[in-house]
């Protein structure tokens, strides 16, 4: 019931979106500079996915399914009302709201299953 391979590859690409970010706000201080390696950081995770999915079609989010009715939409109501209960009172708040991107994502990514048996052909 646990796929810990999409799990694990699904946290690996927050992970990395998260460090990347944290270290520009770390070495720069200003959120300009911090959003801008931000989207260069999506835009590297984006194209390097597809190459990967391409290559490796049980990755793709769209041959998953959850073997767990509604989990994503609980789990992300649950990581919502969290942020909304700690946000106000974190000082680094935009790192916070990353994490709880992060937590959103990954943990209903160790609950899914490959669905397409079929190879694909493109």
């Amino acid at each position: 019931m646990i796929d810990w391979k999409y799990g694990a590859y699904t946290t690996i690409w927050w992970i990395i979106l998260l460090a990347t970010y944290t270290t520009a706000k770390e070495v720069t201080n200003n959120f300009g500079w911090s959003f801008l390696t931000l989207c260069l950081a999506v835009i590297l995770v984006i194209v390097s996915s597809y190459f990967y999915e391409h290559e490796h079609p049980q990755f793709r989010e769209k041959n998953r399914t959850s073997p767990v009715d509604h989990l994503r939409g609980i789990w992300v109501l649950f990581i919502l009302v969290v942020y909304l209960a700690v946000a106000l009172q974190v000082t680094h708040s935009d790192i916070f709201f990353l994490t709880c991107a992060t937590l959103a994502r990954s943990v209903p990514a160790f609950f899914t299953k490959y669905t397409n048996s079929k190879p694909d052909k493109n």
